[in-house]
């Protein structure tokens, strides 16, 4: 083989390298692109309680599988706590219950999940960050004793934290809450 052969042989050897790598390149590219996909059904309600589900689906997985929804005790006695997975991952918790009056949303937050940088609606009764939110229901008047129900929402990772959402979701839920007329009497 002469000199100039060799270096056209080597010259189309290169060029070949050059394209498989640039298939192989745009292949994974191509296959990378798919936008993930969320294959479960986003729950109408949590708990019972009817929730914006277009709030809900920004907090959960992007894509996922398989969701399921599962309810420990009744408000009714006390406290509730409905735990959101998916694919086998605990992604959100939904837990009610009784407490004496004169707590704050705030306060709630701060004492239980540690989050300093939050921000209030509905006149303080609710208080919210991108991933949690306590809402409070004040049971007052005849013939209902004197209590609150703290609801409190938090997403947990591999879930999306999102503050929109979040103040979306707790609001939604506690305006649905309320007309369920959780304060009857005991």
């Amino acid at each position: 083989m002469e000199i100039g052969e060799w270096q056209e042989l080597r010259y189309a050897s290169h060029a070949l390298r050059g394209m498989s790598l640039c298939v192989v390149v745009l292949t994974a590219v191509g296959c990378s692109s798919e936008k993930p996909k969320q294959e479960f059904t986003v729950p109408k309600a949590l708990c019972g309680v009817s929730v914006p589900v277009d709030a809900l689906s920004r907090l959960l997985l992007a894509s996922g599988k398989r969701l399921a929804l599962e309810r420990n005790g009744s408000l009714d006695d006390g406290s509730e706590v409905c735990t959101l997975t998916v694919d086998g991952d605990t992604v959100l918790d939904v837990s009610g219950e009784r407490i004496t009056a004169g707590d704050s949303a705030r306060n709630i937050l701060r004492s239980r999940l540690s989050i300093q940088d939050q921000k209030s609606a509905d006149s303080n009764s609710i208080a919210y960050a991108d991933n949690a939110a306590v809402s409070l229901i004040k049971c007052r008047g005849a013939n209902v004793e004197e209590e609150d129900i703290s609801i409190l929402i938090k997403v947990l990772k591999p879930a999306r934290p999102d503050e929109s959402a979040m103040e979306e979701l707790i609001q939604g839920y506690t305006a649905s809450l309320k007309e369920k007329r959780p304060c009857k009497a005991m």
